[in-house]
């Protein structure tokens, strides 16, 4: 039984202060990076008639999320880049360099002239822009999980994640706030000429706050030993591709529905709302905020709930439950009154929420020490380009061709069943490598894997 009158000593005090310092780290990091890629999704309505003029709206939209989109064509790339700086230099040097990039980028997209002064310029910069922002982000996520991964203790690995998630849903529910302030605080005419300028330019203060955050840091211990040993790969993403294939499949199994239904509640959802339902754009961008940050709030009870449910069992109950609630989701949001349109999108937000946690939360066991930022950003981005950025387009796209305000539950859906295969590929992995030595055991000690 455990000492309730222990008084803990200088060196446990100094791991846990160590602990949240990096935890911290890794969540201010996300938001800057999440607040930033996702600003430009919020202001997809306004953005798309300044870049993409014409007399079909619905065609200007749909071009408007195709550079959304785009971002995430360069998400692979941006992972295989600073996973190779991440298992070679060092996990800090890839949370620093990211959010650089990040900040540079968006500052880039705040001056951007429109296609009314620039001609086809305009949409040219701002897809160069977004395609710097998607390289950019297709580093954050696999070295801060990776990070948090590894200074957590064998039974935090889920609270570890959570702070990672924290970081990233609360930037998506700081871009919605920014957005539906300003565009309550300007006119439409003001928000269209200058206005959506604004949000991109309130990222600078973020970046510097995150910069001071992981400057403080240090590297993971495992790391640190590992370039100690001298045992770091010069070229980690061929060897992983040689030696660990089969995990670079399961992780980007594990991570498709994590990516539908998160990118389904962050960028369609509030579309969904506004096209389906009528809801007015500022109203959409505050009743977004709301959700995501009832969301963010949240994040650290999911940690606990996946530490103490153990991360596969919880991922599998998170990802039948989506499943069960889409279709009416989608039904309620396009056809229900204004509470019950609210209230349905809050309830697949919260539902959703557990998967990408506990997937995180066993994500990096699958691969080596050596390789880990690597397949982590590989199997992570790779499902997000598949599934993430493109959510809000095929959605609008399945609804355009069948008439049904309920067919992206389709999409939904079959991404969870292809996360349920991974599962079910990594379980009968763990049992033929054996409980006392498989991967999945150290990422989920309360759910062993039965031989």
């Amino acid at each position: 039984m455990a000492n309730r009158n222990h008084i803990p000593t200088a060196d446990e005090e100094a791991k846990r202060r160590k602990l949240g310092r990096g935890l911290a780290a890794a969540a201010t990091g996300t938001i800057v990076e999440y607040y930033d890629f996702t600003v430009y999704a919020y202001l997809a309505v306004v953005v798309a008639p300044l870049f993409f003029p014409g007399s079909d709206p619905t065609a200007a939209l749909l071009a408007s999320l195709a550079i959304f989109a785009s971002g995430y064509l360069m998400r692979p790339l941006g992972g295989i880049f600073f996973g190779r700086v991440g298992d070679r230099s060092g996990r800090k040097k890839v949370l620093l360099l990211s959010v650089m990039l990040m900040g540079a980028s968006s500052l880039m997209m705040a001056l951007l002239p429109t296609y009314e002064t620039a001609g086809i310029i305009a949409p040219v910069l701002l897809v160069l822009a977004r395609l710097a922002q998607g390289f950019s982000a297709g580093g954050e996520l696999g070295g801060a999980l990776t990070y948090a991964y590894e200074i957590a203790g064998p039974t935090r690995k889920g609270l570890a994640a959570s702070f990672v998630f924290l970081g990233t849903t609360g930037g998506f529910a700081l871009a919605a706030i920014c957005v539906g302030s300003v565009s309550s605080l300007v006119s439409e005419s003001q928000m269209a000429t200058w206005g959506w300028r604004i949000p991109f330019l309130l990222g600078v203060p973020l970046l510097a706050l995150c910069l001071w955050t992981r400057s403080k840091i240090d590297d993971s211990a495992e790391h640190e030993k590992s370039m100690q040993d001298g045992s770091v790969e010069s070229f980690p993403l061929l060897t992983l591709l040689k030696t660990q294939s089969s995990s670079v499949l399961r992780g980007i199994g594990i991570s498709i529905p994590s990516s539908t239904c998160m990118y389904m509640v962050f960028t369609y959802v509030g579309i969904h709302l506004a096209r389906e339902n009528d809801f007015g754009g500022t109203e959409v961008a505050w009743i977004a905020a709301g959700v995501i940050a009832c969301i963010t709030i949240l994040m650290p009870v999911y940690g606990l709930v996946v530490d103490r449910l153990g991360a596969l069992r919880a991922y599998a109950c998170g990802i039948v439950v989506c499943i069960v609630l889409i279709f009416p989701v989608l039904h309620l949001t396009a056809t229900g009154s204004r509470w019950v349109a609210i209230g349905s999108f809050l309830l697949f937000g919260l539902a959703m929420a557990l998967v990408p946690v506990a997937a995180a939360a066993f994500l990096p066991s699958l691969f080596d020490l050596r390789m880990r930022v690597t397949g982590v950003a590989l199997g992570n981005n790779l499902s997000t380009v598949l599934t993430g950025g493109t959510a809000a387009y095929v959605s609008t796209w399945l609804i355009r061709e069948t008439g049904s305000a309920v067919s992206p539950g389709f999409f939904v859906v079959a991404s969870c069943v292809v996360g349920l295969v991974a599962l079910l590929s990594i379980r009968k992995a763990g049992a033929a490598i054996g409980s006392s030595s498989s991967m999945v055991m150290q990422s989920a000690p309360a759910e062993p894997v039965e031989p």
